[in-house]
């Protein structure tokens, strides 16, 4: 009862959720918003909230509903050619949309634009997921990894929450120790897709007590 309370408090008291008559569900700390939402970015917005309550362990979304259906594959193809074609740096992406689901591929200057990437998409009336399968620039492992310092490093300002251990190899970067809620370890992984040439990211960060939250160099 107190966490389907905390994750209803956390909703209904943002801005950006505050107008939604959803039904929140907890069942084995697994958050399960049900109805309606205006699109895709406030459906991220309903996941992210509820992963900040500790205890929350995953949250299921597929309950959450798109106010409007979408108009049809060829018709949201040309929703986001057209949005895509007028933003010049991500004109020379590819996509494909199937089932209101849109796909990115393409390669983009740098992985730090992915979020507002799926974040334009998102917007766009009728879209009902987004998958991204974007390349960046190569890079060596070695700069990936100072990167992943970069992010989760015991000297960063400020330092990221948890134990975290980040290790890189031939681009794929696995994420291992302890975070204390959901929100850590979805933030983590977001961390490390904006690095330039990692083409997967293994996330094996587990939830724990907030007590003796350290930060250790990956």
């Amino acid at each position: 009862m107190e966490l389907r309370s905390n994750v209803e408090t956390l909703i209904r008291g943002t801005a950006q959720t505050a107008n939604l008559r959803l039904k929140i569900e907890v069942e084995d700390h697994v958050a399960i918003p049900d109805g309606i939402v205006r699109d895709l970015n406030q459906a991220d917005d309903v996941v992210m909230l509820a992963s900040k309550v500790r205890g929350i362990t995953t949250v299921d979304r597929s309950k959450l509903r798109l106010e409007f259906p979408s108009p049809g594959d060829d018709e949201l193809a040309a929703r986001v050619g057209r949005t895509l074609g007028e933003l010049p740096r991500y004109a020379s992406l590819r996509f494909t949309v199937a089932s209101g689901v849109v796909t990115l591929t393409g390669t983009i200057k740098n992985a730090s634009w992915r979020g507002e990437i799926r974040k334009i998409c998102a917007g766009i009336e009728g879209v009902a997921d987004v998958v991204d399968r974007i390349e960046t620039p190569s890079t060596p492992d070695d700069k990936i990894q100072k990167a992943l310092n970069g992010v989760f490093g015991p000297r960063v300002v400020p330092r990221f929450p948890g134990r975290v251990r980040a290790e890189v190899t031939d681009g794929v970067v696995s994420l291992e120790g302890r975070v204390p809620r959901l929100h850590e370890k979805y933030l983590a992984e977001r961390g490390a897709w904006g690095i330039n040439g990692v083409v997967r990211v293994d996330n094996r960060l587990t939830l724990g007590s907030s007590t003796a939250i350290q930060v250790i160099e990956p």
